[in-house]
């Protein structure tokens, strides 16, 4: 520019300024609420984990109760009839009570081994469940993470007018993307003008 303007030149000026300043705005807002959405969805996702969570490990606990007591009802019916099997025994002779007392033990160590397979099963489930969860939470907090990348680039690069055509200034020193040359790269994580 030459440093002098008509009031013509003076008035596209203007104009082409309000249009440019209209336009950012616009895409300002728009990304705004890109932003906000992805917040919300991200803040739903979460809410919707933490549920499925808080589901499924109910869920689990009241299955393994119940396994627990299925197992424990078995043994118990089983022991019972053993020992009815025993009493009988016991009248006709009194040696067979040694062998008896092997069973019963051998027995209860069997229930107590099956409760905590149950168990161990259960937490295994429950902690593959919680880390599939977790690798789509982080997926989707990267993905929020990229487009605050991009409004923060936004702020690093200046809009002008030149010859009252709108053209952006971007700071010295800037990388260029090698796979495209009329991209720049922008450090975001470079100090702040």
């Amino acid at each position: 520019m030459d440093g002098t303007m008509d009031r013509s030149q003076m008035e596209d000026f203007i104009a082409n300024a309000a249009l440019l300043a209209a336009h950012l705005t616009q895409q300002c807002e728009r990304a705004a609420a890109e932003q906000r959405d992805a917040a919300g969805a991200l803040h739903g996702a979460a809410m919707d984990v933490e549920q499925r969570l808080a589901a499924g490990r109910e869920a689990l606990l009241h299955a393994t109760g119940a396994a627990v007591r299925d197992a424990l009802t078995r043994q118990l019916d089983a022991t019972i009839t053993r020992t009815d099997a025993a009493a009988t025994r016991l009248e006709r002779a009194t040696e067979s009570l040694g062998n008896l007392h092997a069973g019963l033990h051998t027995g209860a160590r069997l229930l107590g081994g099956g409760a905590l397979l149950a168990l161990a099963l259960a937490g295994a489930g429950i902690i593959g469940a919680t880390a599939h969860l977790a690798r789509l939470n982080l997926e989707r907090a990267e993905r929020a993470s990229v487009r605050a990348d991009v409004l923060e680039a936004l702020q690093r690069v200046a809009i002008a007018s030149c010859d009252s055509r709108p053209c952006i200034k971007l700071e010295a020193g800037l990388q260029r993307w090698p796979s495209n040359e009329d991209y720049v790269l922008v450090d975001t994580q470079g100090s702040t003008r």
